[in-house]
């Protein structure tokens, strides 16, 4: 009798239960059980530099790469243009767009404008600035954020570059340091904070016009990683002396959405690590998929699931190569290490390897002996120019697994082939109430999966 197990819903696992583990590896459920495989990037360029952030301003995509500050000239081709002012430091720049200028920070260093001509002008000595951790805009001002996380100070109106003597408020509800600021889509201002996130109407009174909005302080503090996502925002945080977590706002409230596993991730990391995730969004072919790109770990979510995410770099798995993210004319853009790309309907990053993986496990719930000859995977066939394969790993305990098997997928045309894995003399059962199946291709072929049958 033939079985059909679910593909998994995403990425998770139980600590210290392995049969508990599920993954999809480079692709995500879609909601209606299947698997969509993601998209890669094409290298468009590449620099010479370290990529540092990644933003659209005046009509026109620029990055900062290591000191410099480049402008795209083509973005079929990459071409640049490289500003003449550098952007002093190392760290990742964050970066507020205003009516007439965008200012660029250095986190702990210095604080730039770019103007609508492309000038670049330090403004780090200028009266009443200081250090910046963050910098975000609202209402024709810009909010500085100070790195030793004291009160935010903001601009006059239309001018990045100038801060009045008396233009500093604080989120004082709660007596912990600001280190971060956002607007949100009905224009109220949130300061994040080490244990809690404020929010402030700009009222129009001075010298403070920004009046905190009362019962809306939400109790979990912000550690790194925001980025607005399907009309609300997402960050790694914690709640007051917890474990590590990613949060979704709400209205008041911050509920977690990481699951178990990615908890377990996250606790691998320090605070100072995690402050760095570089976060990205794509939507590709319908799917609103957020990313978070960690020193170790990189991972995706899509309709409340998790999926992880990577690329083979010298023959090793590692973090995606997703890099700083930015949508430009319908299309979404990075800049990661060296490298300029760009997404698209293909199966590598920059040439590199992309890995896809389904772990999932059959169960008999009465923990009986289980037998098997064959597996069938239904994954598209008769799309890829390049001959391919696809291997399976079996387990009896979801740690150790066989040697891998592999078939080759169907020539261009022979859409209604299957995978199929039939062995003699069947699938080396019997499997006592648990069978592990793993799924896995590097190679370059172009992969989605409607089912996986057991007979």
């Amino acid at each position: 009798m033939a079985t059909r197990i679910p593909l998994p819903l995403g990425f998770n696992e139980s600590e210290n239960l392995p049969r508990t583990k599920r993954v999809l590896l480079n692709g995500w459920n879609d909601g209606n059980g299947k698997f969509v495989g993601r998209p890669g990037i094409s290298q468009k360029n590449t620099t010479g530099k370290v990529a540092r952030g990644n933003f659209v301003w005046n009509g026109n995509r620029y990055n900062v790469v290591s000191q410099s500050l480049i402008k795209f000239t083509n973005n079929e081709t990459g071409a640049f243009t490289t500003n003449a002012t550098p952007i002093e430091g190392s760290e990742p720049v964050k970066v507020a767009i205003g009516f007439n200028d965008a200012v660029i920070v250095v986190p702990g260093g210095k604080s730039y404008t770019l103007s609508k001509t492309d000038v670049v002008t330090d403004t780090s000595g200028n009266a009443n600035f200081e250090s910046w951790a963050d910098v975000c805009h609202i209402n024709g001002r810009f909010i500085y954020i100070p790195f030793d996380g004291t009160p935010a100070k903001f601009s006059d109106v239309g001018a990045a570059g100038t801060i009045q003597a008396l233009s500093f408020f604080d989120a004082e509800e709660l007596p912990d340091k600001n280190n971060g600021c956002f607007a949100t889509p009905n224009n109220v201002l949130a300061i994040t904070g080490t244990d809690s996130i404020e929010f402030f109407r700009d009222s129009g009174a001075t010298p403070n016009p920004f009046l905190r909005v009362n019962g809306a302080r939400i109790a979990n503090g912000f550690i790194g990683a925001l980025q607005e996502y399907n009309q609300t925002f997402l960050f790694i945080g914690r709640e007051k002396d917890q474990d590590f977590g990613i949060y979704s706002i709400a209205q008041g409230i911050a509920p977690k959405i990481s699951n178990q596993g990615i908890d377990l991730i996250l606790s691998t990391y320090t605070i100072a690590e995690l402050a760095e995730a570089i976060p990205g969004r794509i939507k590709w072919r319908g799917f609103d998929i957020a990313t978070f790109t960690l020193r170790r770990d990189s991972f995706g979510y899509f309709g409340g699931e998790w999926f992880l995410l990577d690329t083979i770099f010298n023959q090793l798995s590692s973090p995606w190569g997703g890099g700083f993210i930015a949508q430009f004319e319908g299309k979404y853009y990075t800049a990661f290490d060296d490298k300029i790309g760009r997404f698209e309907n293909i199966a590598t990053d920059y040439g590199n390897r992309i890995t896809r993986r389904i772990l999932t496990g059959v169960e008999e719930e009465n923990g009986d002996y289980m037998t098997f000859q064959k597996i069938q995977l239904g994954i598209s066939q008769g799309f890829n120019v390049a001959d391919g394969s696809v291997a399976v790993k079996l387990s009896r305990d979801n740690v150790l697994f066989g040697q891998p098997v592999y078939r080759n997928t169907s020539d261009i045309g022979k859409y209604a082939d299957h995978l199929e894995w039939n062995y003699p003399g069947g699938l080396g059962g019997p499997f006592h109430g648990f069978l592990g199946i793993e799924f896995f291709t590097t190679e370059d072929i172009l992969s989605s999966v409607e089912y996986i049958i057991l007979k």
